[in-house]
């Protein structure tokens, strides 16, 4: 069996392989069910928990939802920032049309230079926990997809055993209230 390091450099994930699911806990005593722990990041059943630096804690209950995959956290920003570069040049070319040169150089080179300065994301890959309100969201990024898709499914699998209820009751289709 050959072991293969995810990334030597991927933000929160710190490299490392993304541990397998350990699904201890329930009724014995043993403490609760945890399914993701890499030291810097643990999903528990009840807790989303993020080490230092930022040392937060989310509880699972609260979590509305998860996405993880391509981080597009600053593709708004981008979209701005292209636009107005766009803006720019434009006024540029309009500049040239009036006979003002300096007005021509200005608008195009600050036009290129938005462009091509825009905000670029962290790292390539993300985790999103969503709470609900529009700017409810928690956003952990990293360089390894193998590190995102095991933190985002860990936080399913979490929401999922804590939603789970009771279960069927025998006879339960014949109460009426």
């Amino acid at each position: 069996m050959t072991i293969q390091r995810i990334s030597h450099r991927s933000g929160i994930g710190g490299g490392r392989l993304p541990p397998v699911p350990s699904y201890g806990g329930g009724g014995g005593g043993e403490g609760e069910n945890v399914f993701f722990d890499d030291g810097q990041v643990k999903v528990t059943e009840s807790l989303v928990t993020i080490g230092p630096p930022w040392n937060k804690a989310f509880p699972v209950a609260q979590i509305q939802g998860v996405a993880y995959g391509k981080n597009r956290s600053t593709d708004l920003a981008e979209a701005i920032a292209r636009l107005i570069g766009m803006v720019l040049i434009l006024a540029g070319v309009l500049s040239l049309a009036a006979d003002f040169f300096v007005g021509f150089l200005a608008g195009v080179l600050t036009g290129i230079g938005v462009i091509c300065n825009r905000p670029k994301a962290d790292a390539p890959y993300s985790v999103n926990l969503e709470f609900g309100d529009v700017w409810a969201t928690e956003i952990l990024s990293t360089k390894s997809k193998a590190w995102a898709e095991a933190v985002g499914t860990a936080v399913m699998e979490a929401m999922r055993y804590r939603n789970e209820g009771p279960g069927f009751i025998p006879g339960q289709d014949q109460l009426r209230n």
